[in-house]
């Protein structure tokens, strides 16, 4: 066992490679016991080093796929480390999920590693602090809260016997606890919130969280891990030049539920939405694609999106009207990172060479945008009895995703509601329209002026790629393409042209415009050799981009109808 992970630790080392990674060798059908395995390792990557001291190996991996076995591993770095003195340097965690928003990591793991200040939560995480940090943490809140703190508070002490330099504490209450004071839910959005802040404050790289709630608090595992993500997003969105690179959460794999937190975490890092802020601080938001999900968002109070600027979440539509006056209209321009992204969509697709981004705004309309949310309620109000939408990519006829949600960056396309259909596309339109179409939104009933024939009928033409759309723009100098937010619903796709329709077909597939029928289709796709997406309500798509650009080439004249 020695020597075999010692040869293959010199044979990587050999190669200039940084990381190596084990599997628990032998605990198979050769019936090794887990612990003399995992003590092999430590022992033989120790002597490695001693032997190489100059060695490239960085990171030593071992992957453990079995609860058990991995409590064991566990249980063998914990006492090292203890006869240590706590000094060995953190020796296991159990990746479980990361992602990324703007320059900041957001990292989920399993382990035990008060190296890092990531605390064990067996008998409670205060009297975990007490024990690892020392009785100066306790002195120092006495002295600093002698009355102690009471829900909502909010405290900060030095970091003493914690590989830390700051330990922010608060009370949350249990999960099940009733009355008049501020809900759960809300006071662990708001305590992130706080540490996240304060973190900021002093220019702060790097911050440790607890699985928070998962413990004694009993917070439904799913309902913790979305109320923390959500109030990461919502911090990281509204500080997009913060300090912090590195948040981590770490959940305790000593907790018999860890299995259950872990995948909690992982499913809203791997499909998580930054879900615009609503009651959210008053109810905890169900898991997604459920029929509770659903009815939330049935009867969410509209709000502006969570990348806006001008107009924030933290206030609904109606409150920003009311204080806005007659003044609900914002042309702002987008912090660099979301612009690079829209910049990213375009240059994608518009396969022009010569294409040059002279800029890029976002329309923050407050009347457009909550008659566009109001009519993606009205199909949450549908998905409560019969589920999600059919993903553009299963729908029968259709050649698959758009090419914008795949071009798409994972920060933008996170705003977007994939049980809707909803989606990024593009949207040309000429110099004398712009200013009518950001202030009052698309009008149907001039979709058939500019052209004889629209090859799917009166509606709204949207396309996944940018060079389809810039055929409807000026033939010289700065053009214009809208981003566009669109709803797309349930899809119909046809090869066809069919320009008598003034709304999708039917459900039932009748020919020509159907009277007799109560289920219709919401969003017309024409499978042409470049894709058009048609819908038929001017509140199912909202122009949230717009891209100013100039070319040096220019597309051929269009063949189809295109407002």
């Amino acid at each position: 066992m020695h020597t075999a992970i010692y040869e293959c630790m010199k044979e990587t080392d050999s190669l200039g490679l940084q990381s190596i990674a084990f599997s628990a060798l032998g605990t198979g059908a050769m019936n090794y016991e887990p612990s003399f395995v995992a003590n092999s390792l430590f022992d033989t990557v120790k002597r490695y080093n001693v032997q190489n001291p100059f060695t490239n190996i960085e990171l030593v991996v071992c992957v453990v796929y079995q609860d058990q076995m991995y409590q064991t591993f566990v249980s063998v770095a914990r006492e090292r480390a203890r006869r240590k003195g706590y000094g060995a340097k953190s020796s296991i965690a159990k990746t479980s999920g990361s992602t990324k928003i703007g320059n900041t990591h957001i990292k989920v793991s399993v382990g035990d590693l008060t190296q890092e200040g990531q605390l064990k939560k067996t008998s409670g995480l205060a009297t975990e602090i007490l024990n690892t940090a020392g009785r100066n943490i306790q002195t120092e809140l006495d002295n600093n809260y002698p009355n102690g703190l009471k829900t909502g508070d909010f405290a900060v002490t030095n970091g003493y016997g914690l590989n830390c330099k700051k330990v922010y504490h608060g009370i949350v209450q249990y999960f099940t606890a009733n009355g008049r004071n501020d809900r759960p839910e809300k006071t662990l959005f708001s305590f992130v919130t706080k540490c996240l802040t304060e973190a900021n404050k002093y220019g702060s790289e790097s911050i440790a969280f607890p699985a928070l709630g998962t413990g004694i608090l009993k917070f439904p595992s799913d309902i913790a891990a979305s109320i923390f993500i959500k109030a990461t997003q919502d911090f990281l969105h509204s500080h997009p030049r913060t300090s912090i690179t590195d948040i981590r959460v770490v959940v305790y794999g000593g907790n018999p539920s860890w299995s259950s937190i872990q995948k909690a975490y992982r499913n809203e890092l791997s499909t998580g939405r930054a879900v615009p802020c609503s009651n959210f601080l008053t109810m905890a938001v169900p898991k997604r694609g459920t029929t509770e999900y659903f009815r939330y968002k049935y009867n969410e109070n509209p709000r502006p999106p969570t990348n806006w600027s001008h107009f924030t979440c933290d206030k609904t539509i109606k409150d920003w009207i009311s204080m806005q006056g007659v003044n609900h209209f914002k042309l702002v321009k987008p912090d660099q990172r979301i612009s690079d992204d829209i910049v990213h969509l375009f240059l994608s697709t518009i396969q022009l060479d010569g294409a040059e981004v002279v800029s890029v705004m976002r329309n923050e309309n407050l009347k457009l945008y909550e008659e566009y949310f109001q009519e993606c309620q009205k199909l949450y109000s549908r998905a409560i009895a019969t589920g999600p939408c059919k993903s553009l990519a299963n729908t029968p006829g259709s050649r698959g995703p758009s090419l914008t949600m795949q071009y798409a960056n994972r920060q933008i396309a996170n705003l977007l509601d994939s049980d809707l259909n909803e989606v990024y596309l593009f949207h040309g339109t000429k110099k004398d329209r712009v200013d009518v179409l950001l202030h009052n939104g698309f009008d149907l009933r001039l979709a058939a002026m500019n052209f004889k024939s629209l090859w799917l009928g009166a509606g709204v033409y949207t396309a996944e790629e940018a060079n389809l759309s810039a055929q409807y723009t000026e033939r010289n100098g700065v053009c214009t393409i809208f981003v566009m937010r669109v709803c797309l619903g349930d899809v119909f796709t046809t090869k066809t042209h069919m320009t008598d329709l003034k709304r999708p077909p039917c459900k039932s597939f009748c020919k020509g415009i159907c009277t007799q029928h109560k289920e219709f289709f919401d969003s017309v796709v024409g499978e042409f050799s470049q894709r058009e997406f048609v819908v038929y309500d001017d509140a199912k798509c909202y122009p949230e981009y717009v891209i100013q650009y100039q070319v040096v080439q220019r597309p051929p004249e269009p063949k189809g109808g295109f407002y």
